[in-house]
């Protein structure tokens, strides 16, 4: 969850009205899904705590809430655009490389040192939380008055040009920016094995920056004495590039900013941005009441919709809605009803005991995962927590094996965290993969679920807990880890035998099934050298993975 700093003095100035600090603490921090960590003079250290909401990640979009709760300005704010001049042409080589942009220009600023602060912190904080640590979106601001118009996003070769990077007086190539400055060091990962980057460059060819890497210093570096900013946010998905425009341009439209759209000219198709103009959407009175068992009237949950900055008009039963240009947290009927209890206000419903008497209880394989975990640790091994989302590379290719049926999600927003996993030892090797630094040996595992397709479930998938573990040391093989695994299972009083059997993953003839009467409980071997080599792993590796449940059929026996 994103922390961020804001001034007490700015954000009532924001506001419009007075707040007392005690009455901020308790009450008003929350409306905009946070909490105050620590205060510090003046200045407030607070925790947002909803990471679909960046909107509320700086001093002006927590006033833009409390304005609506404490003060006059109800209902959706309105944003007004004028048409600039400026054009932003996309090179056709940006498509393999990155290949969306969405820009602005906000006017007639005055930047006190507060602006400044809350600009800067809500661009990294868009960069780094909402953009996936720039992955997804990187945000760059420029002194507008020292551009020259039209603005190019073009491919550039590793030494193709030359310019100075922010906080540097020396010119460098893109690639020399990369093994030298240190957000080249932090980030340069973004343009790993890429033969050319991404470059904003104005007419007269002087460089904006090298996204989602570093602005260059001579119009990337925003002061007090900027009255006229350039914004532009670029990344690989227009879904994530236009709220992230909005929410920042909206904030500095709040700062009394005049804001200006801009023309991106895309080889297919032209974008004017930002767009400004509140969305539509509706919540239905009757199935809002239902959820939150309030019993509201259709006004008065339209009153407490308008404290949420929304403009409801209603039709019946029904609501229609306005709500806010900055806004993507918006999907279903849900989202709207959240609003709504937030403004009448958690500690405000009373609670109601339920109508039936339910007993609780560990499920039996909550009770196994659990005694698992305790026998693995009793064996001197770590338990760790990964993902149980994925993706092809890490399940197969580096796995030395084939690709099979797995589920995955339709409409991916990232190339890492697309596929659930079907077994348990890609996430232990990506794990030691990343410990590499770590002293040996390494013995680590982890409890979780897989989920693998089955057309004849109700949902078309299973989810088997499974249990995996591994040891990386500087000598280690299949004698101890079968050693471990006898232990493990000789504990649970379970009876079963090697037979061998082949897998790219292992090593051949050190790789066997575990089997248990007729069930195939899991497998287990030491590591293919191609395997450790695809995860840059320099000691042997063993391991296994065994199905909890068909251990727990077993156990029920």
């Amino acid at each position: 969850m994103p922390t961020i700093e804001v001034n007490y003095n700015d954000l009532q100035e924001l506001v419009g009205t007075h707040v007392p600090l005690d009455k901020l603490q308790e009450e008003g921090i929350m409306f905009a899904k946070g909490e105050v960590d620590e205060i510090d003079g003046e200045i407030l250290k607070l925790d947002m705590k909803d990471t679909n909401r960046p909107d509320l990640w700086s001093a002006e979009g927590i006033a833009r809430e409390l304005q609506g709760r404490y003060g006059e300005a109800k209902g959706v704010p309105r944003y007004k655009t004028k048409k600039s001049d400026l054009r932003v042409i996309v090179d056709p080589g940006m498509k393999s490389i990155r290949p969306y942009t969405v820009c602005a220009v906000v006017k007639d600023l005055h930047i006190t040192p507060d602006v400044l602060s809350q600009m800067i912190q809500l661009q990294e904080k868009l960069s780094i939380t909402f953009g996936r640590n720039r992955s997804e979106v990187a945000v760059g601001a420029y002194d507008y008055h020292k551009i020259k118009p039209p603005i190019r996003f073009m491919p550039v070769a590793p030494d193709g040009l030359r310019f100075a990077p922010l906080g540097f007086s020396e010119e460098m190539t893109p690639a020399k920016i990369l093994k030298k400055h240190p957000k080249g060091l932090e980030y340069g990962h973004l343009l790993k094995g890429m033969k050319k980057y991404p470059i904003f460059i104005d007419a007269d060819d002087n460089v904006l920056s090298m996204p989602p890497i570093i602005n260059s210093d001579h119009t990337g570096k925003v002061t007090t004495s900027t009255r006229d900013i350039f914004i532009e946010s670029s990344g690989f998905d227009l879904k994530f590039q236009l709220p992230a425009l909005n929410v920042l341009v909206s904030a500095l439209a709040d700062r009394g900013g005049t804001v200006e759209t801009v023309e991106v000219s895309y080889p297919d198709r032209k974008l004017v941005t930002p767009d400004m103009n509140p969305r539509k959407t509706s919540v239905n009175a009757d199935y809002a009441n239902s959820v939150t068992g309030l019993g509201l009237t259709v006004k008065e949950m339209c009153s407490l919709l308008e404290k949420a900055r929304y403009t409801a008009a209603p039709k019946g039963k029904k609501i229609d809605l306005l709500y806010p240009c900055y806004r993507q947290d918006i999907m279903h009927q849900r989202d709207v009803i959240e609003d709504i209890l937030i403004s009448y206000g958690f500690n405000s419903i009373k609670p109601s005991p339920p109508g039936i008497v339910t007993r609780g209880g560990m499920s039996g394989m909550a009770r196994l995962s659990e005694a698992a975990a305790e026998s693995m640790i009793g064996l001197g091994f770590q338990e760790i927590m990964s993902y149980i989302l994925t993706n092809k590379d890490h399940l197969f290719r580096r796995m030395n094996t084939g690709e099979a049926d797995v589920v995955e999600i339709e409409n991916r927003v990232s190339a890492n965290w697309y596929v659930f996993r079907n077994w348990m030892l890609p996430s232990l090797l990506d794990f030691l993969s990343r410990n590499r630094h770590r002293e040996y040996p390494q013995m680590i595992f982890e409890t979780g679920e897989t989920v693998l397709p089955d057309r004849e479930a109700e949902t078309r998938s299973v989810s088997p807990v499974k249990l995996a573990a591994a040891v990386s040391a500087h000598s280690v093989g299949y004698e101890k880890i079968t050693s471990v695994l006898d232990a493990f299972l000789s504990g649970f009083g379970v009876k079963y035998s090697l037979e061998t059997s082949g897998h790219g993953s292992f090593i051949k003839g050190r790789r066997a099934d575990v089997v248990s009467g007729k069930a195939v409980l899991g497998t287990v071997g030491e590591i293919h050298p191609v395997v450790l080599n695809n995860w840059e792993l320099e000691n042997p590796v063993a391991a296994f993975e065994l199905d909890l449940g068909k251990l727990m059929k077993i156990l029920e026996k």
